[in-house]
């Protein structure tokens, strides 16, 4: 006779799905109930997560995961949907760092990047005609040494962003420019103006915004702001008036990342200048006092 131990906050049809058995994951935490539960000590260690099977979910990531890998996609990866032999699609996922966790000691150079790396993740979803709608900061994570070491058979890169969780997310047979305004899902960010449709590519990049003005409150809580980095984020959240159609006034997630790219560069060109400098005035002065002996 074979017994079913109940594990609290865990459904018997998660616990005994025949690839979680098979994986032997050891499910311990609920992180969202009835949602999401992740393993325990178990190294290394995943998430399962019960899709909404009237959701888009299942469809977008079977989508970017059938992409080569080398590719700008910032999905991550080893994220196997199954939706056989359960009551609802499954999503197994490898567990790593949160990007929230990552970045007291950050300097400007390396903020910077992780933002390119942001909406570099972003124009790829939209070049794929997808829009997340809900972006925020606790769907992105960040990879650090340990990751890459637990999940040594995944192409995961140390300090490469990932962008997560698709659970509103929707596919478009229009791009931006061209996809009117749709009527918003429920979002961690409230609509401007109490607006209840907006373009959903726009939508994604005014998200941005506010992650980055979040991560910059965090990343320079006790140090000031560079202006740079206060204004970028004012651009993307922008001073929204409400487009009721396809929206042309807001920057794409292509712009932005352009734009930063700008940044970064004259950034490197400023550095690079300023350490010449210092060569230079260093042997201006060894000369001077070789003379001077």
């Amino acid at each position: 006779m074979s017994y079913s131990v109940s594990i609290p906050g865990i459904p018997d049809w998660v616990k005994n799905h025949p690839e979680v058995k098979a994986r032997g994951l050891d499910l311990q935490d609920a992180l969202k109930p009835g949602v999401t539960w992740r393993t325990g000590d178990q190294i290394p260690p995943y998430v399962v997560k019960a899709l909404n099977p009237a959701g888009q979910e299942a469809d977008i990531y079977e989508r970017l995961r059938s992409l080569d890998p080398t590719c700008l996609s910032h999905t991550l990866p080893g994220c196997d949907v199954y939706d056989t032999h359960s009551e609802r699609p499954i999503l197994i996922m490898p567990v790593i760092s949160e990007f929230m966790a990552n970045f007291p000691a950050w300097d400007l150079v390396k903020l910077l990047d992780c933002y390119h790396q942001i909406l570099e993740g972003v124009e790829f979803l939209h070049d794929m005609k997808i829009a997340h709608l809900d972006f925020v900061t606790d769907n992105l994570l960040l990879a650090r040494k340990h990751d890459v070491e637990f999940h040594r058979g995944l192409p995961i890169e140390v300090g490469k962003v990932y962008i997560m969780d698709f659970g509103e997310s929707q596919q478009y047979k229009l791009g931006p420019g061209q996809q009117p305004a749709i009527k918003l899902p429920p979002s961690h960010i409230a609509a401007p103006s109490g607006m209840t449709h907006f373009d959903p590519y726009s939508w994604d990049v005014l998200c941005v915004g506010h992650a980055f003005q979040w991560i910059s409150s965090w990343v320079y809580e006790d140090r000031p702001e560079p202006w740079i980095v206060r204004r970028l984020g004012l651009w993307l959240v922008g001073n929204e008036r409400g487009c009721t159609s396809v929206c042309h006034c807001r920057p794409s997630a292509r712009r932005a990342r352009q734009v930063v790219s700008v940044i970064v560069w004259a950034l490197g060109v400023s550095q690079s200048v300023r350490r010449a400098m210092r060569t230079v005035r260093g042997m201006f002065f060894a000369r001077t006092s070789r003379a001077q002996d």
